[in-house]
């Protein structure tokens, strides 16, 4: 179904990647070695030197050290932040990012939740440090499929999910195909659940102009996270933020294969997918749905349909706030995620 666009480690990759958390066996590395062998991977990939670097910044604005690894899933190289106690009786919460950089949208939620819970945040392929792909299908369907697989080769057989906007729909999809993988579930600002979007994001079918609008720039990066991603743009953090984000828009090959990936997304009409009534009123996990109240890309109303068609859901609207909106208003968002995840 893919073909894979990333480029292998240059240092043994076969040797130092785990090839599976359920198959692996004999004694664990260190902390202290892992992170030295994730970091030679890392450096090693075309462009994973800058995005390593500016990763292991922006989750210093939080408190926290870099910890994480790289798993083989199905061919790809795939790189995931592992925060918190392995020892508690809940399941592990696996954050899923946008069409964003990657795992480290959530350094601010990884910082509050990991004190109680192990938290693992993921690069999808095409995302952060994992592998770049070619997908020859629509990313929904592709991307759910790929996060239960990486449950599986993790050895985790239940999760809460949190997805933010196109991480919402891959979580959302996986909680619909597999109930059994998910106790709760938190959908943030979410895809697909109406099939408007910006009008520029349909012009990544106009010939040139989607060459345009995907072309590494940190003008229109900028641009893009002003205009549509956040509410209030000038946090403290934003040079942290945004330096990662760019950092992992300008590696080699991933320009087009984000546009690639966004034409199966949209259409001239906008979403191509979108969550039916009969696909909501058979999710079985509670669910949070946190909404921006000022959100550009997908409005309030969608939320609103989320939170009316799925049977145990809540909803919560962020004030002054857009799309990201736990980067609007960090607190409260944590509070709620927080309460909601770590509740009864």
């Amino acid at each position: 179904l893919c073909e894979i666009r990333g480029v292998r480690a240059l240092v043994g990759y076969s040797s130092v990647v785990a090839p599976s958390r359920r198959k692996h066996q004999g004694r664990q590395m260190p902390d202290e070695a892992k992170t030295e062998v994730t970091k030679v991977i890392a450096r090693s990939i075309p462009g994973g030197e800058v995005v390593y670097d500016a990763l292991e910044a922006l989750l210093a604005r939080a408190g926290l050290e870099y910890s994480g690894e790289f798993i083989e899933v199905d061919g790809y190289r795939v790189h995931y932040l592992d925060y918190g106690p392995r020892d508690t009786e809940l399941p592990p919460i696996v954050l899923m990012h946008g069409a964003g950089p990657g795992s480290g949208n959530w350094y601010a939620q990884i910082a509050a939740l990991q004190e109680k819970r192990r938290v693992i945040a993921l690069d999808g392929p095409m995302f952060g440090l994992s592998d770049l792909a070619e997908l020859k299908e629509h990313p929904t369907a592709f991307g759910a499929r790929f996060l239960v697989r990486f449950l599986d080769e993790m050895g985790i057989d239940q999760v809460d999910f949190a997805g933010l906007s196109f991480g919402g729909a891959l979580v959302l999809t996986a909680a619909i195909d597999h109930p059994e993988r998910v106790r709760k579930l938190v959908l943030v600002d979410s895809a697909g659940f109406g099939r408007g979007i910006p009008f520029a994001w349909r012009l990544v079918h106009a010939p040139w102009l989607g060459t345009v609008l995907f072309k590494p720039s940190r003008f229109i990066r900028d641009r893009v996270f002003e205009k549509w991603e956040v509410r209030n743009p000038e946090r403290p953090d934003r040079d942290a933020y945004t330096g990662y984000s760019y950092a992992v828009r300008v590696r080699p090959g991933r320009s087009d294969a984000m546009k690639d990936g966004m034409k199966r997304f949209t259409s001239w009409l906008g979403q191509r997918k979108r969550f039916s009534v009969r696909d909501l009123r058979q999710v079985t996990a509670s669910t949070l749905v946190m909404w921006g109240d000022d959100d550009q890309i997908f409005p309030v109303s969608h939320g609103e349909r989320a939170a009316r068609l799925i049977p145990q859901a809540i909803l919560e609207v962020i004030p002054d706030a857009g799309h990201v909106c736990f980067w609007d208003q960090p607190e409260l968002a944590n509070a709620f995620l927080v309460e909601f995840l770590n509740g009864d």
